[in-house]
């Protein structure tokens, strides 16, 4: 336990941008280790937390049912139900109902309607896709920090980033219903990650700026470029599905 205390202690002084919690991590025993304690304590934490704000946003939204009954009343007193050829309105307003509720099945959970059921897999899937996102780019961000001159061993990369998880505690808003921070914590985490590299590596801040934003170029050349290999291999099938 005194693992875990020792590894959000940082957290405030990374998420108020001090140097000095940077400079901390990077100094202690087993940096790679206290981060990935770090990255996995804030994702269930705040997972947990999203689970109670969910929860009560459901518990106080409209029923869906509901809202599915209004939409499709307003939509029968379109004009358009008129132009329908009254021998046939019963026949094409049947299928387009049967469409109707198909696509509402999916359509709140695609839009983002709050549910407990989603809110607890997140106990899972924030943690995981926090963890992920943090080995990817700290070792992406550890190798052009090297070759922009950075000094920092790779677990020191690892501590110093981890704490750039910080601003997720930003998220604790999550537990009043229909609050959202947004935008706020990437940006956040972006400043974050600068700070992580310059105090790691001992880094100019021309050099941890590039060194910050060169795994995200890379990334995206990467996703580009996977692609328009699909889509040159998807061109492929279908010509010689036409031939």
């Amino acid at each position: 336990m005194s693992t875990v205390f020792d590894a959000l202690r940082l957290c405030p002084s990374a998420l108020l941008l001090r140097d000095k919690a940077y400079e901390e991590m990077r100094e202690v025993a087993s940096p790679f280790t206290k981060g990935l304690i770090l990255i996995i304590v804030v994702g269930v934490l705040v997972s947990l937390v999203n689970i109670v704000g969910t929860t009560l946003e459901w518990a106080t939204s409209p029923s869906p049912k509901d809202i599915k009954d209004v939409v499709w009343e307003g939509m029968m007193e379109m004009p358009w139900v008129e132009e329908i050829p009254p021998e046939r309105r019963g026949e094409i307003i049947g299928a387009i109902r049967q469409r109707y509720e198909r696509g509402w099945r999916l359509f709140p959970r695609l839009f983002g309607a709050p549910h407990p059921a989603s809110a607890v897999l997140g106990v899972v899937v924030k943690p995981l896709a926090l963890l992920i996102g943090w080995l990817i780019y700290g070792l992406l961000a550890h190798i052009f920090a090297r070759l922009l001159g950075g000094g920092a061993r790779l677990g020191q990369t690892f501590g110093c980033t981890a704490l750039a998880v910080s601003p997720q505690l930003l998220n604790l808003a999550n537990l009043l219903p229909y609050i959202s921070v947004g935008g706020v914590v990437g940006v956040w985490t972006l400043i974050c990650n600068y700070l992580a590299l310059k105090n790691a590596h001992r880094l100019s801040w021309g050099r941890a700026f590039w060194a910050t934003l060169l795994p995200f170029i890379t990334l995206a050349l990467l996703a580009i470029a996977l692609a328009a290999a699909g889509a040159l291999m998807a061109s492929g099938f279908i010509t010689k599905g036409g031939d």
